[in-house]
């Protein structure tokens, strides 16, 4: 089965951003990896003015039905409400992607 890459893009505030980095590397990331079905989780800083987004995050589910059993997930729903508690002021978008090809 393909694998499926969920994103999530945000900006977040320069005052924040050395705490921001610390809790997505030393929290959210291994908390999102304890869920069955996750493969990698991986985090990128643009550096190509384009898009408004400073930072991404790409998780690696094994399947589309894991992916839709983390949305509906009491951990997905844990994972979003610790975000907004240390970070509600940043700007965030979602998207998922189904591997296509190899």
């Amino acid at each position: 089965m393909p694998t499926v890459l969920f994103t999530v893009k945000a900006t977040i505030p320069k005052d924040q951003e050395a705490a921001f980095n610390r809790w997505y590397n030393e929290e959210h990331c291994p908390q999102f990896l304890r869920f069955k079905g996750a493969v990698s989780a991986r985090r990128y800083r643009a550096i190509m003015p384009e898009d408004r987004f400073q930072y991404i995050a790409v998780y690696e589910l094994q399947d589309e039905a894991t992916f839709h059993r983390l949305m509906e997930s009491e951990d997905f729903k844990a994972l979003k409400a610790d975000y907004d508690a240390h970070f509600a002021v940043s700007e965030r978008s979602r998207a998922a992607y189904v591997q296509v090809w190899p």
